[in-house]
Order: structure tokens, then sequence, then C-alpha cells
């Protein structure tokens, strides 16, 4: 008898841990700016976070790169990075199998060249970068977490020499982001962002060239659209959106 309880007991706790709930906890994300790999220059994104629930399961970390917090990702030319076959979105990916329930995962990181964010010589940009780690990615995938939007500073003044520059002027969470939406959805403008590239915790080490002017929201001129971003497929009054770049 005790044998059998024995076996329900096993059986009962393996239905449990299958249809445990994963959990995921983002501790922090930081951006890598000037990083190479197999000589092509770019830039690494970075996050530890706490996993739970998800032994055996495969866990999928997404980086996506926008125009701004919550607006246009921007578009795949290519077919390299990008988030899939249907959406021509630029995205990078990483994966890996949970070992264990409760895993602490610390310095997780997820490379791309600069190149393939397929923005156009000539313009100094500002770009913001979100995480997403998902359990079981694909059509029957579970959500698990997200990162706040990252802002770094693409140069691509050179069109030799393409430099990913840190962006200090601080993240922009999720509940700003969708905020910030419902302002612009409502006619409102939003406030000027000033670009901070000197590190307030280390102002002494040496700063990049500084870009000429800062990131403005104001209202542009529909030819002043830069076409490397999803804003080209958008039925809306370009007039009424942000310039991606940093004149």
């Amino acid at each position: 008898m005790r044998y059998y309880i024995l076996l329900l007991c096993m059986f009962l706790s393996g239905i449990l841990t299958m249809n445990a709930e994963s959990k995921a906890v983002i501790k922090n994300a930081w951006i890598e700016t000037n990083v190479e790999k197999n000589d092509q220059p770019g830039l690494a994104m970075h996050f530890d976070f706490d996993l739970s629930g998800a032994k055996d399961r495969l866990i999928g970390c997404q980086v996506m790169f926008f125009s701004r917090p919550g607006g246009w990702a921007l578009r795949d030319k290519n077919n390299k990075y990008r988030l899939s076959p249907s959406l021509n979105y630029v995205a990078a990916f990483d994966y890996f199998r949970a070992k264990t329930n409760d895993q602490k995962i610390e310095n997780m990181s997820i490379f791309i060249p600069a190149e393939e964010l397929h923005l156009n010589y000539g313009h100094r940009y500002r770009i913001y970068v979100q995480l997403s780690i998902y359990s079981d990615p694909g059509k029957n995938g579970e959500f698990l977490a997200e990162s706040d939007y990252l802002p770094v500073i693409i140069d691509m003044t050179n069109p030799n020499t393409i430099k990913a520059v840190p962006d200090y002027s601080g993240s922009v969470t999720v509940a700003e982001a969708e905020e910030a939406a419902k302002k612009r959805r409502n006619g409102e403008v939003a406030a000027s962002r000033p670009v901070v590239t000197k590190d307030p915790n280390n102002p002494e080490a040496s700063t990049p060239e500084e870009p000429k002017t800062t990131w403005s929201s104001k209202k542009i001129k529909r030819v002043s659209i830069d076409p490397a971003t999803f804003w080209q497929k958008e039925e809306v009054d370009s007039a009424s959106l942000p310039k991606v770049y940093i004149e």
C-alpha cells in the first residue's frame, strides 16, 4: 500500500512540476558599446535575471531596437537579424535550457553588429533597446519579463566607421513609454530629452565626441523622416512624428 501511495505522490509531484508557472525577474540591464565580434563593430546587451519554475524548458532571450520607447521598431532589410519570417523587425536572440527550477543568470550577453541596425550614414541616431525573456519561445511560448527601454547613440557620420556611443540620459520604463504614447495620441508634444554622453557616476572618464544637437520630438517636415525606420509603413501623418536621428 505504501508503495502505491509513494508512486501516486511521485506522479502528482511530476504533474505539479510540469504545470509550474515559469517566472523571470530582470535585476539589471546595460549596454556595452564599441564591441567587436568576428571583426564586426557593434554593441552587446547584457542583463542579469532570476528564473524560477522553468526546469527543462527552453528559455529565449530577445533584444529589439526602437526609434523611441514603445514606438516604431527598426526594420530588418537582409533577413539576418530578424524577429520572425513574417515580422521584419531587427532583433537578436540567445537561448538556453533551464537546468533547475531556480536559477540566477548573470551577465547574459547578446551581440548585434551595428550595421545590422540598418541605419543610414550621415547621422547620429538615438535608439532604444529592450530585452525580453520567454519560455518555450514560439507560437505557444510564454512571456516572462521585459526590461526598461535603454538609450544608446549610434554614430553613422563617418561612412568608414560606425560608433556606438553611451547615452546616460536614463532608461525609460514601460509604464512611462505607455504614458507618453497616450499623450501623443491626445495631441500633446513630448518634452525634449537631452543627450548625455558623460557618465554621471564617473565624470572624470574620457567622453566620446558630443553630438551637436539634442533629440527632439517636435513636429518635423515629411521629407525629414528617415526610411530606415518602420515609420515608412505606418498610415499616419509623418509630420507629427519625431526624428530618430540627431543631426
